[in-house]
Protein backbone atom coordinates (compact mmCIF):
# COMPACT_ATOMS: atom_id res chain seq x y z
CA UNK A 1 0.00 0.00 0.00
CA UNK A 2 2.90 2.34 1.01
CA UNK A 3 4.14 1.78 -2.70
CA UNK A 4 1.45 2.65 -4.49
CA UNK A 5 0.97 6.27 -2.03
CA UNK A 6 4.77 6.98 -3.08
CA UNK A 7 4.32 6.04 -6.56
CA UNK A 8 1.02 8.86 -6.74
CA UNK A 9 2.92 11.52 -4.87
CA UNK A 10 5.98 11.19 -6.97
CA UNK A 11 2.87 11.56 -10.24
CA UNK A 12 1.41 14.37 -8.79
CA UNK A 13 4.66 15.99 -7.95
CA UNK A 14 6.25 15.51 -11.74
CA UNK A 15 2.99 16.94 -12.69
CA UNK A 16 2.96 19.82 -10.64
CA UNK A 17 6.46 20.71 -11.08
CA UNK A 18 6.41 20.06 -15.08
CA UNK A 19 2.79 20.57 -16.31
CA UNK A 20 3.42 24.59 -17.38
CA UNK A 21 6.48 24.16 -18.92
CA UNK A 22 5.26 21.22 -20.93
CA UNK A 23 2.20 23.25 -21.90
CA UNK A 24 4.22 26.13 -22.63
CA UNK A 25 6.07 24.10 -25.12
CA UNK A 26 3.08 22.82 -26.68
CA UNK A 27 1.90 26.73 -27.23
CA UNK A 28 5.27 27.94 -28.66
CA UNK A 29 5.00 24.56 -31.18
CA UNK A 30 1.55 26.22 -32.23
CA UNK A 31 3.01 29.75 -32.46
CA UNK A 32 5.72 28.08 -34.60
CA UNK A 33 3.32 26.96 -36.65
CA UNK A 34 1.65 29.92 -37.37
CA UNK A 35 4.38 32.53 -37.36
CA UNK A 36 7.44 31.17 -39.53
CA UNK A 37 6.16 30.15 -42.60
CA UNK A 38 8.40 27.63 -44.63
CA UNK A 39 9.91 30.66 -47.37
CA UNK A 40 10.61 32.58 -43.36
CA UNK A 41 12.26 29.49 -41.91
CA UNK A 42 14.19 28.85 -44.62
CA UNK A 43 15.83 32.24 -44.26
CA UNK A 44 16.24 31.76 -40.79
CA UNK A 45 18.32 28.85 -41.20
CA UNK A 46 19.80 29.45 -44.20
CA UNK A 47 19.81 26.66 -46.96
CA UNK A 48 23.85 26.09 -45.94
CA UNK A 49 23.95 22.83 -43.53
CA UNK A 50 26.56 24.19 -41.58
CA UNK A 51 25.10 27.40 -41.11
CA UNK A 52 21.48 26.19 -40.45
CA UNK A 53 22.84 23.83 -37.63
CA UNK A 54 24.79 26.53 -36.35
CA UNK A 55 21.56 29.48 -35.86
CA UNK A 56 19.74 26.20 -35.00
CA UNK A 57 21.74 25.83 -31.71
CA UNK A 58 21.71 29.93 -31.67
CA UNK A 59 18.13 29.85 -31.70
CA UNK A 60 17.82 26.96 -29.46
CA UNK A 61 19.93 27.71 -26.33
CA UNK A 62 17.65 30.95 -25.38
CA UNK A 63 14.44 29.61 -25.24
CA UNK A 64 13.26 28.66 -21.30
CA UNK A 65 11.88 25.33 -22.60
CA UNK A 66 12.34 21.53 -21.17
CA UNK A 67 12.78 18.36 -22.90
CA UNK A 68 9.71 17.57 -23.17
CA UNK A 69 8.11 21.14 -24.20
CA UNK A 70 10.95 21.29 -26.95
CA UNK A 71 10.26 18.00 -28.65
CA UNK A 72 6.44 19.59 -29.78
CA UNK A 73 8.71 22.89 -31.07
CA UNK A 74 10.82 20.84 -32.66
CA UNK A 75 7.98 18.56 -34.33
CA UNK A 76 6.87 21.84 -35.67
CA UNK A 77 10.10 22.62 -37.28
CA UNK A 78 10.23 19.23 -39.27
CA UNK A 79 6.48 19.76 -40.34
CA UNK A 80 7.50 23.17 -41.77
CA UNK A 81 10.36 21.52 -43.78
CA UNK A 82 13.63 22.47 -41.98
CA UNK A 83 16.35 20.16 -42.76
CA UNK A 84 16.33 17.01 -39.95
CA UNK A 85 19.73 18.13 -39.21
CA UNK A 86 19.27 21.72 -38.01
CA UNK A 87 16.09 20.12 -36.16
CA UNK A 88 18.15 17.73 -34.16
CA UNK A 89 20.79 20.72 -33.67
CA UNK A 90 18.11 22.53 -32.21
CA UNK A 91 16.98 19.85 -30.23
CA UNK A 92 20.30 18.54 -28.86
CA UNK A 93 21.14 22.04 -27.66
CA UNK A 94 18.00 23.22 -26.01
CA UNK A 95 16.73 19.66 -24.44
CA UNK A 96 19.60 19.73 -21.81
CA UNK A 97 20.08 23.54 -20.90
CA UNK A 98 17.57 26.61 -20.19
CA UNK A 99 18.47 30.11 -19.76
CA UNK A 100 16.02 29.99 -16.80
CA UNK A 101 18.41 27.75 -14.61
CA UNK A 102 21.53 29.63 -14.69
CA UNK A 103 20.46 31.40 -12.17
CA UNK A 104 19.70 28.38 -9.78
CA UNK A 105 22.66 26.52 -10.85
CA UNK A 106 25.02 29.32 -10.37
CA UNK A 107 23.76 29.41 -6.66
CA UNK A 108 24.10 26.21 -5.95
CA UNK A 109 26.86 24.90 -7.98
CA UNK A 110 28.96 27.56 -8.60
CA UNK A 111 30.36 29.34 -11.83
CA UNK A 112 32.43 26.97 -13.39
CA UNK A 113 30.22 24.07 -13.93
CA UNK A 114 27.14 26.56 -14.95
CA UNK A 115 29.67 27.95 -17.68
CA UNK A 116 29.94 24.10 -18.60
CA UNK A 117 26.35 23.62 -19.06
CA UNK A 118 25.86 25.36 -22.62
CA UNK A 119 29.49 24.30 -24.02
CA UNK A 120 27.99 20.86 -23.53
CA UNK A 121 24.69 21.57 -25.04
CA UNK A 122 26.50 23.49 -27.87
CA UNK A 123 28.96 20.88 -28.38
CA UNK A 124 26.68 18.07 -28.36
CA UNK A 125 23.94 19.82 -30.63
CA UNK A 126 26.77 20.19 -33.75
CA UNK A 127 27.40 17.03 -32.97
CA UNK A 128 24.09 15.58 -33.57
CA UNK A 129 23.52 18.17 -36.59
CA UNK A 130 27.08 16.54 -38.42
CA UNK A 131 25.99 13.08 -37.53
CA UNK A 132 22.52 13.33 -38.61
CA UNK A 133 23.35 15.82 -41.65
CA UNK A 134 26.16 12.61 -42.64
CA UNK A 135 24.19 9.27 -41.81
CA UNK A 136 20.60 10.43 -41.49
CA UNK A 137 17.81 11.42 -43.35
CA UNK A 138 18.74 14.76 -43.72
CA UNK A 139 16.48 15.53 -46.48
CA UNK A 140 14.29 19.02 -47.09
CA UNK A 141 10.33 18.52 -46.98
CA UNK A 142 8.84 19.43 -50.44
CA UNK A 143 4.79 20.40 -50.39
CA UNK A 144 3.86 18.44 -53.63
CA UNK A 145 0.95 20.26 -55.10
CA UNK A 146 -0.93 18.77 -58.15
CA UNK A 147 -3.58 20.47 -60.39
CA UNK A 148 -5.26 18.84 -62.43
CA UNK A 149 -7.94 20.65 -65.29
CA UNK A 150 -10.03 18.26 -66.92
CA UNK A 151 -12.08 20.73 -68.63
CA UNK A 152 -10.15 23.82 -69.90
CA UNK A 153 -13.22 25.38 -70.88
CA UNK A 154 -15.62 25.29 -68.45
CA UNK A 155 -19.70 25.62 -69.64
CA UNK A 156 -20.01 29.39 -68.12
CA UNK A 157 -16.46 30.14 -70.15
CA UNK A 158 -15.35 32.02 -67.17
CA UNK A 159 -11.80 30.59 -67.31
CA UNK A 160 -9.89 29.17 -69.77
CA UNK A 161 -6.10 27.45 -69.42
CA UNK A 162 -4.35 28.84 -72.71
CA UNK A 163 -1.63 25.92 -72.52
CA UNK A 164 -4.16 23.41 -72.30
CA UNK A 165 -1.75 21.40 -69.57
CA UNK A 166 -1.42 19.67 -66.35
CA UNK A 167 0.49 21.44 -63.65
CA UNK A 168 2.91 19.51 -61.46
CA UNK A 169 5.69 21.04 -58.96
CA UNK A 170 7.39 20.51 -56.45
CA UNK A 171 7.84 23.99 -54.40
CA UNK A 172 6.16 27.19 -53.79
CA UNK A 173 7.73 30.66 -54.57
CA UNK A 174 6.40 33.53 -52.86
CA UNK A 175 3.10 31.40 -52.76
CA UNK A 176 3.08 31.00 -57.08
CA UNK A 177 3.38 27.66 -58.19
CA UNK A 178 6.70 27.02 -59.39
CA UNK A 179 7.38 27.00 -63.64
CA UNK A 180 4.03 27.76 -64.40
CA UNK A 181 2.60 31.34 -64.75
CA UNK A 182 1.09 32.64 -61.51
CA UNK A 183 -2.00 34.06 -63.64
CA UNK A 184 -3.25 30.19 -63.87
CA UNK A 185 -4.40 30.15 -60.27
CA UNK A 186 -5.89 33.21 -60.24
CA UNK A 187 -9.59 32.16 -60.64
CA UNK A 188 -11.01 34.74 -59.04
CA UNK A 189 -9.48 37.60 -60.90
CA UNK A 190 -9.85 36.30 -63.83
CA UNK A 191 -13.58 36.32 -63.45
CA UNK A 192 -13.50 39.89 -62.08
CA UNK A 193 -11.39 41.17 -64.78
CA UNK A 194 -14.29 39.86 -67.74
CA UNK A 195 -16.77 41.32 -65.58
CA UNK A 196 -16.29 43.83 -62.86
CA UNK A 197 -13.20 45.37 -64.12
CA UNK A 198 -14.83 48.91 -64.50
CA UNK A 199 -16.45 48.47 -60.98
CA UNK A 200 -12.85 47.83 -59.30
CA UNK A 201 -12.01 50.87 -60.81
CA UNK A 202 -14.66 53.63 -58.88
CA UNK A 203 -15.19 51.29 -55.90
CA UNK A 204 -15.26 53.28 -52.60
CA UNK A 205 -12.46 52.36 -50.38
CA UNK A 206 -13.30 50.37 -47.40
CA UNK A 207 -14.87 51.76 -44.01
CA UNK A 208 -12.22 51.36 -41.14
CA UNK A 209 -14.20 50.03 -39.14
CA UNK A 210 -14.44 47.36 -41.35
CA UNK A 211 -10.67 46.62 -41.42
CA UNK A 212 -10.46 46.67 -37.68
CA UNK A 213 -13.41 43.63 -37.58
CA UNK A 214 -11.65 41.79 -40.20
CA UNK A 215 -7.95 42.55 -39.10
CA UNK A 216 -9.87 41.27 -35.38
CA UNK A 217 -11.54 38.23 -36.91
CA UNK A 218 -8.10 37.64 -38.63
CA UNK A 219 -5.70 37.41 -34.77
CA UNK A 220 -8.83 35.16 -33.80
CA UNK A 221 -8.66 32.85 -36.43
CA UNK A 222 -4.59 32.67 -36.46
CA UNK A 223 -4.77 32.16 -32.37
CA UNK A 224 -7.71 29.88 -32.79
CA UNK A 225 -5.14 27.69 -35.11
CA UNK A 226 -2.54 27.72 -32.66
CA UNK A 227 -4.60 26.32 -29.89
CA UNK A 228 -5.59 23.46 -32.78
CA UNK A 229 -2.08 22.62 -34.04
CA UNK A 230 -0.85 22.65 -30.28
CA UNK A 231 -3.34 21.18 -28.66
CA UNK A 232 -5.50 19.17 -30.70
CA UNK A 233 -2.98 17.67 -33.40
CA UNK A 234 0.56 17.61 -32.02
CA UNK A 235 -0.52 16.83 -28.45
CA UNK A 236 -3.04 14.00 -30.02
CA UNK A 237 0.32 12.48 -31.47
CA UNK A 238 2.53 12.13 -28.44
CA UNK A 239 0.13 11.69 -26.30
CA UNK A 240 0.18 7.99 -25.29
CA UNK A 241 3.73 8.12 -25.22
CA UNK A 242 4.06 11.25 -23.14
CA UNK A 243 1.81 9.51 -20.58
CA UNK A 244 4.15 6.48 -20.36
CA UNK A 245 7.06 8.63 -19.75
CA UNK A 246 5.25 10.62 -17.29
CA UNK A 247 4.28 6.98 -15.28
CA UNK A 248 8.00 5.57 -15.82
CA UNK A 249 9.06 8.41 -14.48
CA UNK A 250 7.29 8.60 -11.50
CA UNK A 251 7.94 4.28 -10.86
CA UNK A 252 11.70 5.17 -10.73
CA UNK A 253 11.56 7.89 -8.37
CA UNK A 254 9.47 5.53 -6.45
CA UNK A 255 11.42 3.21 -6.27
CA UNK A 256 14.43 5.21 -5.61
CA UNK A 257 12.66 6.91 -2.46
CA UNK A 258 12.62 3.64 -0.85
CA UNK A 259 16.56 3.23 -0.81
CA UNK A 260 16.84 0.66 -3.54
CA UNK A 261 20.13 1.82 -5.35
CA UNK A 262 21.36 4.62 -3.16
CA UNK A 263 23.94 1.85 -0.90
CA UNK A 264 25.07 0.41 -4.59
CA UNK A 265 25.81 4.40 -5.81
CA UNK A 266 27.65 5.74 -2.70
CA UNK A 267 30.06 3.01 -3.22
CA UNK A 268 31.30 4.00 -6.34
CA UNK A 269 30.45 7.71 -6.52
CA UNK A 270 34.37 8.97 -6.20
CA UNK A 271 35.07 7.27 -8.85
CA UNK A 272 36.26 9.53 -11.74
CA UNK A 273 35.12 7.06 -14.49
CA UNK A 274 32.41 4.65 -12.75
CA UNK A 275 30.44 7.67 -11.43
CA UNK A 276 30.01 9.08 -14.81
CA UNK A 277 27.67 6.37 -15.86
CA UNK A 278 26.04 5.57 -12.55
CA UNK A 279 24.56 9.04 -13.20
CA UNK A 280 23.86 8.72 -16.85
CA UNK A 281 21.98 5.35 -15.83
CA UNK A 282 19.99 7.49 -12.77
CA UNK A 283 19.63 10.44 -15.19
CA UNK A 284 17.78 8.83 -17.88
CA UNK A 285 14.44 7.35 -16.41
CA UNK A 286 14.45 10.81 -14.02
CA UNK A 287 11.78 12.96 -15.21
CA UNK A 288 13.70 16.39 -14.68
CA UNK A 289 13.66 19.99 -16.27
CA UNK A 290 16.75 21.35 -16.11
CA UNK A 291 16.25 23.90 -13.40
CA UNK A 292 14.67 21.18 -11.33
CA UNK A 293 17.67 19.31 -11.37
CA UNK A 294 20.08 20.92 -10.13
CA UNK A 295 18.88 20.36 -6.09
CA UNK A 296 19.19 17.22 -7.36
CA UNK A 297 22.37 17.58 -8.37
CA UNK A 298 23.81 19.54 -4.69
CA UNK A 299 22.47 16.09 -3.25
CA UNK A 300 24.56 13.89 -5.32
CA UNK A 301 27.17 16.20 -4.80
CA UNK A 302 27.17 15.07 -0.65
CA UNK A 303 27.08 12.03 -1.51
CA UNK A 304 30.10 12.26 -2.83
CA UNK A 305 29.87 12.32 -6.55
CA UNK A 306 32.28 13.89 -8.72
CA UNK A 307 32.07 17.66 -10.42
CA UNK A 308 32.20 15.57 -14.14
CA UNK A 309 29.16 13.27 -13.13
CA UNK A 310 26.96 16.29 -11.72
CA UNK A 311 27.57 17.75 -14.98
CA UNK A 312 26.49 14.39 -16.91
CA UNK A 313 23.32 14.33 -14.68
CA UNK A 314 22.31 17.95 -15.18
CA UNK A 315 22.65 17.93 -18.66
CA UNK A 316 21.91 14.12 -19.69
CA UNK A 317 19.09 14.04 -17.21
CA UNK A 318 16.72 16.67 -18.69
CA UNK A 319 17.74 15.86 -22.20
CA UNK A 320 17.16 12.21 -21.91
CA UNK A 321 14.12 11.67 -20.00
CA UNK A 322 11.80 8.78 -21.07
CA UNK A 323 8.63 11.02 -21.70
CA UNK A 324 11.10 13.38 -23.94
CA UNK A 325 12.63 9.98 -25.92
CA UNK A 326 9.19 8.32 -26.44
CA UNK A 327 8.14 11.47 -27.94
CA UNK A 328 11.09 12.04 -30.65
CA UNK A 329 10.92 8.00 -31.37
CA UNK A 330 6.94 8.19 -32.22
CA UNK A 331 7.92 11.34 -34.35
CA UNK A 332 11.17 10.80 -35.77
CA UNK A 333 13.05 8.23 -37.31
CA UNK A 334 15.23 5.38 -35.38
CA UNK A 335 18.41 6.76 -37.12
CA UNK A 336 17.57 10.44 -35.46
CA UNK A 337 16.16 9.01 -32.42
CA UNK A 338 19.39 7.00 -32.14
CA UNK A 339 21.95 10.11 -33.13
CA UNK A 340 20.11 12.45 -30.85
CA UNK A 341 20.62 9.87 -27.84
CA UNK A 342 24.35 9.19 -28.87
CA UNK A 343 25.12 12.45 -29.24
CA UNK A 344 24.00 13.48 -25.83
CA UNK A 345 25.51 10.77 -24.14
CA UNK A 346 28.77 10.63 -25.67
CA UNK A 347 29.54 14.24 -25.44
CA UNK A 348 28.45 14.87 -21.44
CA UNK A 349 30.84 11.69 -21.03
CA UNK A 350 33.57 12.91 -22.47
CA UNK A 351 33.24 16.61 -21.44
CA UNK A 352 32.26 14.71 -17.89
CA UNK A 353 35.82 13.22 -17.68
CA UNK A 354 37.50 16.70 -18.61
CA UNK A 355 35.38 18.24 -15.75
CA UNK A 356 36.65 15.31 -13.54
CA UNK A 357 40.35 16.30 -14.22
CA UNK A 358 39.93 19.27 -12.60
CA UNK A 359 37.79 18.13 -9.66
CA UNK A 360 39.21 20.37 -7.10
CA UNK A 361 38.54 23.55 -8.75
CA UNK A 362 35.03 22.57 -9.59
CA UNK A 363 34.16 21.38 -6.27
CA UNK A 364 35.76 24.56 -4.73
CA UNK A 365 33.69 26.61 -6.84
CA UNK A 366 30.36 25.01 -5.20
CA UNK A 367 28.18 27.12 -2.94
CA UNK A 368 25.73 25.88 -0.72
CA UNK A 369 22.31 27.78 -0.50
CA UNK A 370 18.67 27.89 0.34
CA UNK A 371 17.08 24.83 -1.61
CA UNK A 372 13.87 26.67 -1.67
CA UNK A 373 15.27 30.15 -3.42
CA UNK A 374 14.38 29.24 -6.72
CA UNK A 375 11.38 26.74 -6.91
CA UNK A 376 8.61 29.65 -6.22
CA UNK A 377 9.24 31.36 -9.55
CA UNK A 378 5.36 29.94 -10.34
CA UNK A 379 2.65 30.11 -8.51
CA UNK A 380 1.20 27.41 -7.07
CA UNK A 381 -2.41 27.79 -8.89
CA UNK A 382 -0.18 28.02 -12.51
CA UNK A 383 1.25 24.68 -11.41
CA UNK A 384 -1.89 23.14 -10.28
CA UNK A 385 -4.00 24.82 -13.09
CA UNK A 386 -1.59 23.59 -15.68
CA UNK A 387 -1.40 19.89 -14.00
CA UNK A 388 -5.20 19.72 -14.42
CA UNK A 389 -4.90 21.08 -18.16
CA UNK A 390 -2.47 18.56 -18.54
CA UNK A 391 -3.96 15.32 -17.54
CA UNK A 392 -7.63 16.40 -19.51
CA UNK A 393 -5.34 16.60 -22.86
CA UNK A 394 -3.70 13.55 -22.04
CA UNK A 395 -7.27 11.65 -21.59
CA UNK A 396 -8.37 13.52 -25.00
CA UNK A 397 -5.49 12.80 -26.95
CA UNK A 398 -5.62 8.57 -26.08
CA UNK A 399 -9.16 9.00 -26.75
CA UNK A 400 -8.89 10.72 -30.22
CA UNK A 401 -5.57 8.83 -30.97
CA UNK A 402 -7.58 5.29 -29.87
CA UNK A 403 -10.81 4.70 -28.55
CA UNK A 404 -12.23 7.22 -31.59
CA UNK A 405 -10.96 5.37 -34.64
CA UNK A 406 -12.16 1.99 -33.23
CA UNK A 407 -15.68 3.38 -32.73
CA UNK A 408 -15.52 5.16 -36.21
CA UNK A 409 -14.25 1.63 -37.39
CA UNK A 410 -17.18 0.23 -35.44
CA UNK A 411 -19.72 2.39 -37.15
CA UNK A 412 -18.38 1.83 -40.38
CA UNK A 413 -18.85 -1.95 -40.40
CA UNK A 414 -22.10 -1.15 -38.99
Amino acid sequence: MSFIVNFLQFFYQILIENSFFILLGFLLAGFIHILLPSHLLGKLVGNSTIGGILKGILIGLPLPICACGIVPAAIALKDKGIRDSVSAAFLVSTSGFSVSSIVPSYSFLGLPLTLMRPVVAAISGVTAGILVHLFGDDGQATNKVILTENNPQTESGSFKNSNNSHCTVDSWDGGHCGGCNPELFDFADTVTDNYNHSEEEHSEPRDRADETTDRADEIYDKLKEVFRYSFKDTFSEVSTSLLIGLLFAALMGTLMSMGMPWDFLRTFASDPVLSLFILLLVAIPIYVCPTASIPLALAFIFMGFTPGSILVFIYAGPATNMAALSMILAKFKKRFFTIYLASIVVVSLIVGYAVNLFSDFFLNAVTVSELNAYTGFIPFSAKLLSAFLLMALLVYGIYRSWILPRRLVENHEK
